[in-house]
């Protein structure tokens, strides 16, 4: 009987160690997912190409990654804080031309 408490509460532990873990990971990355949202908006919006929630949300991040790459080549200095005025501008800037880029591709095709 006291086998069966002990794995029950050591079952226990680890379902809340795992939920924690879940939890931090998504509380890690919900910065990320409000970037991406807002400039895959604001992208989307600007080159008048809608792209739904789940476009906008990948159009955003890779925007941050293109622009930040772009930000550093061109002047040696990161963008800034995640949440920042300058990182978000970069990131919209990044999906922006990404956006451009397709539409450009899909033109010539």
């Amino acid at each position: 009987m006291c086998l069966i408490i002990a794995l029950l509460v050591l079952a226990a532990l680890f379902s809340l160690y795992f939920f924690l873990v879940v939890l931090g990971t998504f509380l890690a990355f919900l910065p990320w997912i409000v970037v991406g949202l807002i400039a895959g908006w604001a992208a989307s919006v600007i080159t008048e190409s809608p792209h739904g929630l789940l476009g906008d949300l990948v159009i955003g991040l890779a925007g941050s990654i293109i622009g930040g790459v772009l930000y550093v080549a061109l002047t040696h200095h990161r963008a800034g804080g995640l949440l920042s005025l300058t990182h978000l501008l970069v990131s919209i800037g990044g999906a922006v031309l990404l956006l451009l880029v397709i539409k450009a591709v899909r033109g010539a095709a």
